[in-house]
């Protein structure tokens, strides 16, 4: 079947990952983005809201990418982190009651829409934060396509009960099984619970599920963050996995989502 290449985009948030970089996470989705282009992919790219407002500027090279969708990644990446784990304890969710949520996801999505003219319909948590009212408030939102699931036994999108197309990530990951910036192998074992892999077995592994998944006559979704790609080794890996993936059809989230819906 296909593939559908994703990543994740921050504004300067402090994670361990940033002071590894020169460039702001939104300069190097442009980079990525010219990558996966000179391949032939569609990718799409789940951005947080203040992003855009800090580096809209460094983003703008994307808006005439037709092979790039701009997707929701919420607001503010639950930062500061005190103030969001004090409302998780007293909710229960780092989300705050449903009505927060709902102008989170409200406020993301015109902030995206009027930045770039595109309506935004593929969203992403930062972190995959859900709870149990976020598929029905992305539902109500306009939303079609939710990637929060991280799930390998998945072959591929369905329907939630809330209304929304979920396009689990079933494979696996970069950011927490990649050895890369702050992460080597034994910090990153112990931080995600492991296991973990250099470029070459994180690429190796991926491609091996790619191929498993779209033989399989399934939708294979990868998420690779630029911020880690660049990190690893100057995008060297992620122009092999590039080549790899360009083998299969590509889509972006909203496609996947609205063949569902179908």
């Amino acid at each position: 079947m296909s593939i559908i290449l994703t990543g994740d985009i921050h504004h300067a948030i402090g994670a361990a990952d940033q002071p590894f970089c020169e460039h702001a996470e939104a300069a190097l989705a442009v980079r990525y983005a010219q990558i996966a282009a000179q391949h032939g992919l569609k990718m799409t790219l789940f951005i947080t809201g203040r992003a855009v407002i800090e580096n809209g500027d460094d983003l703008r090279a994307l808006l005439p990418m037709d092979h790039v969708e701009l997707a929701g990644h919420g607001w503010n990446a639950f930062r500061p982190r005190v103030w969001y784990a004090a409302v998780r304890r007293l909710v229960g969710s780092h989300h705050g009651p449903a009505s927060m949520q709902r102008r989170m996801i409200a406020r993301t999505c015109a902030t995206l829409a009027n930045w770039s003219g595109r309506r935004v319909v593929s969203w992403r948590n930062h972190a995959y934060r859900h709870d149990r009212s976020t598929p029905r408030l992305l539902a109500e939102a306009g939303i079609l396509g939710w990637s929060d699931e991280v799930n390998l036994e998945r072959s591929g999108p369905y329907r939630d009960e809330g209304g929304v197309t979920v396009i689990p990530i079933n494979t696996t990951p970069d950011h927490e099984y990649l050895r890369h910036g702050a992460w080597p192998r034994e910090s990153a074992a112990e931080q995600w619970g492991g296991p973990a892999y250099d470029g070459d077995e994180w690429c190796a592994r991926v491609c091996a599920q790619v191929e498993r998944l779209v033989g399989a006559g399934g939708i294979a979704t990868i998420l690779a963050h630029p911020v880690c790609m660049q990190i690893l080794d100057e995008w060297a890996t992620f122009e092999r996995l590039c080549a790899f993936l360009s083998r299969f059809p590509s889509l972006h989230v909203q496609d996947a989502a609205v063949a569902c819906i179908r």
